[in-house]
């Protein structure tokens, strides 16, 4: 068939073989490489958001108590005028 003998298709086939499965395993690694990066990014959401609601929760504190001992919250500074 074609010139070729029972051996050269079989490397042919052998050859295409091992192609499909080197690309098969680059296609995993870059899922996998793809899944690690998007896991380690929400984890970076989370943290931030993390970080964000105990700065707030912060500042609520400081403006209660401000409130509390009579004095007057200045924005700007963060900062209590007594």
């Amino acid at each position: 068939m074609f010139g070729f003998s029972i051996g050269a298709w079989l490397r042919v086939g052998a050859v295409v073989a091992a192609l499909g499965v080197l690309a098969l395993s680059h296609l995993w690694a870059y899922r996998a490489g793809g899944s690690a990066e998007q896991a380690a990014f929400a984890q970076w959401i989370n943290q931030q958001n993390e970080d964000v609601g105990n700065a707030a929760e912060d500042w609520r504190a400081r403006y209660r108590r401000c409130v509390e001992r009579g004095g007057v919250f200045k924005y700007e500074t963060s900062a209590c005028d007594e």
